[in-house]
């Protein structure tokens, strides 16, 4: 019980950390201090700080899911959970402070060589692009694109507004995005 107590103290002091400052400033020293542990106590959880950054996403793509699920669940399928997708961003986005996706800023920050790292962001997009392609195939009515490309559409625009979201500190193109979807589909 106190060894996943001390685990979790490591990660939730990392994982405020790389979301609010970035990975590459925050260091093994401030995670120490922030969790109340000693660095020993970090490495034998951890061996390396990579290896809390493989922990933190997946944490993240775990809590993200989990989330987005709880949110979306009680709406029909289709339309009504494509719209409920995008009004869970919208409410994420309000609630974090404007942030943005930590997938996205790790993936700015890491090298591209990092693969154990950029295979964890590509299987949380892939995902999310997942979750709305099922979503697209139950539409009822007869769609101009295809399956696939609405998927796409319907993707490109949610990451498109998150990350406008994330460099304006306003959900106004989301919302935007939320009333365009609202008109395709």
């Amino acid at each position: 019980m106190i060894e996943m107590n001390v685990k979790h103290r490591i990660l939730d002091a990392a994982s405020r950390l790389f979301y609010t400052q970035g990975y590459n400033l925050t260091g093994i020293n401030q995670i120490i201090e922030e969790a109340g542990i000693a660095k020993a106590s970090l490495y034998s959880h951890f061996p390396s700080k990579s290896n809390l950054l493989l922990a933190y996403l997946n944490q993240q793509s775990r809590n993200f899911f989990s989330d987005l699920e709880k949110f979306i669940k009680d709406s029909n399928g289709g339309r009504k959970k494509i719209l409920a997708i995008f009004e869970y961003h919208i409410y994420a986005y309000e609630s974090s402070g404007f942030i943005g996706c930590p997938f996205l800023k790790i993936k700015a920050e890491v090298k591209c060589d990092e693969t154990a790292v950029l295979n964890v962001v590509k299987e949380n997009k892939d995902r999310l692009r997942r979750l709305i392609r099922e979503q697209v195939v139950l539409l009822k009515e007869q769609q101009d694109l295809s399956n696939e490309n609405l998927t796409d559409t319907l993707y490109f625009l949610l990451e498109g507004s998150t990350v406008t979201a994330t460099i304006t500190k306003s959900t106004a193109e989301m919302k935007s995005a939320l009333g365009i979807v609202k008109s395709m589909i």
